[in-house]
C-alpha cells in the first residue's frame, strides 16, 4: 500500500514538473527505499510502549468518548496547549479520559474542527460492522 502511495506522489510530480516546465521526468519507486523509510519511526524507538507513537505520550492515542471513541494526535506543542488550554485539563491521560466522557465522538470531531485541533471520531469500517 505504501509502495502503491509513494508510486502515485511521483507519478503526480512528474505532471506538475511537465505542466511547469513543458519536461518529461523519469521516476522510479523502489518498494526497499519505502520500506526503509517506513521504518524510521520504529528505528528511533518512537513505536515502544513508552514512545511518542506507542502510547508514551497523552497526546496520541484512542479515548473512550460517551458515545463511540476519538483518535486524539496532538503531537505539535501549539496543538497541545491550544487543548489543554480549552479543556482546562493537566495533560495526564487520566485527566483526557475523563475530559472526553463529557461528549460523543462524533460532538468531539466537530468541536476539535471549530478549534483546530488534530482530533476526529473512529468510524468503523463497513467491513468491520456487525
Amino acid at each position: 500500500m505504501v509502495g502503491a502511495e509513494r508510486a502515485v506522489t511521483e507519478g503526480l510530480a512528474a505532471l506538475v514538473h511537465r505542466a511547469a516546465t513543458g519536461a518529461s521526468s523519469y521516476c522510479e519507486v523502489a518498494l526497499a527505499d519505502v520500506c526503509d523509510d517506513s521504518a524510521e519511526p520504529a528505528r528511533h524507538g518512537l513505536t515502544t510502549p513508552d514512545g511518542v507513537l506507542g502510547g508514551g505520550s497523552s497526546g496520541y492515542g484512542i479515548y473512550e468518548a460517551s458515545a463511540g471513541h476519538v483518535a486524539l494526535a496532538a503531537l505539535e506543542p501549539h496543538f497541545w496547549r491550544r487543548l489543554l488550554t480549552l479543556l482546562a485539563v493537566d495533560g495526564s491521560r487520566e485527566s483526557l479520559e475523563s475530559a472526553f466522557t463529557r461528549r460523543t465522538a462524533l460532538e468531539w470531531e466537530e468541536w476539535a474542527r471549530a478549534h483546530d485541533l488534530p482530533l476526529v471520531a473512529v468510524r468503523q469500517s463497513p467491513s468491520t460492522a456487525s
